[in-house]
């Protein structure tokens, strides 16, 4: 007899009991609070999944139409993500930009053009000709304002860093530079015997 009169096998099985309870406590309270949010949240964020299903689809369209002017204006490797988050900043910022969109790969394909220098000074001026300057200036610069409260959209991706890419490291708290996590790591050589 062990635990206050009880048998060793009586004590583990109270103290296995007693450790239970906590356990299911804690279990029964996340689930509780998980119906209760569901309950509550259910209908509002069926609201947020439909509106957020209509919005991605209007901007896959429009992001399509925004690569292949990007690619008229630009005759470099464009990447489809940067391109996305770029259409969706200035479409808030160009209530026009799907016309001039329209525009500037129209006025392209009549010039049969390779280059930019080809169709650009035939762009109407005006907000198509400013359209087609803002889109350059953002894939260079990863962003499409220059003011204080600019949104960056490509860092590491922007066309301007490419040339000085091997040269200039980003501004990284990690030691081994950005994306660092994503890399294969060095195999570890033999250490030195002494």
């Amino acid at each position: 007899m062990t635990y206050e009169g009880k048998s060793a096998t009586e004590a583990t099985a109270t103290e296995d009991t007693i450790q239970a309870e906590p356990i299911l406590r804690r279990t029964l309270l996340k689930n509780g609070a998980t119906a209760l949010g569901v309950a509550v949240l259910g209908g509002s964020m069926q609201k947020v999944v439909q509106a957020a299903g209509a919005v991605d689809t209007a901007t896959t369209v429009s992001v399509d139409k925004f690569m292949a002017a990007s690619r008229c204006l630009i005759q470099h490797g464009l990447s489809s993500d940067v391109g996305a988050r770029m259409a969706g900043i200035l479409s808030t910022k160009i209530p026009s930009l799907d016309a001039d969109l329209d525009a500037i790969i129209s006025t392209a394909r009549e010039k049969n053009s390779k280059v930019v220098e080809d169709f650009f000074d035939a762009l109407p001026d005006g907000h198509v000709k400013d359209s087609a300057h803002q889109i350059i200036f953002g894939w260079y610069a990863g962003v499409v304002d220059e003011g204080s409260t600019a949104e960056v959209f490509a860092y590491e991706e922007a066309l301007m860093y490419q040339p000085t890419k091997d040269a200039v490291a980003l501004p990284t708290y990690s030691f081994n530079g950005p994306n660092h996590w994503t890399d294969v790591d060095p195999p570890l050589s033999a250490m030195p015997e002494f």
